[in-house]
């Protein structure tokens, strides 16, 4: 790979839902923009909560609506937006 290029480990979809992810005991709204296998992209107004390293629990609805998955989470990195998670 040369300079700036950056390969995904899993390919990313749009995904474009509300979501409730849990931080230390708080529950907070966002938006997944995306996911993949290994992780995903919420975005949020209470990004300012979030920090580099967090560990995250977040429910992931199905297209249906009708159920959720929980899955716990890493943040890697955060912007103004939201942040960046890697599942584990």
């Amino acid at each position: 790979m040369g300079t700036g290029e950056f390969r995904r480990r899993y390919e990313r979809k749009n995904y474009n839902s509300d979501v409730v992810f849990s931080l230390k005991g708080k529950a907070y709204a966002g938006t997944l923009k995306d996911i993949s296998m290994g992780g995903a992209f919420v975005m949020a107004l209470s990004v300012n909560q979030v920090y580099q390293g967090d560990v995250v629990t977040i429910s992931i609805p199905f297209t249906s609506g009708k159920k959720s998955i929980k899955r716990r989470a890493r943040v890697l990195w955060t912007s103004g937006e939201g942040f960046a998670v890697e599942f584990f």
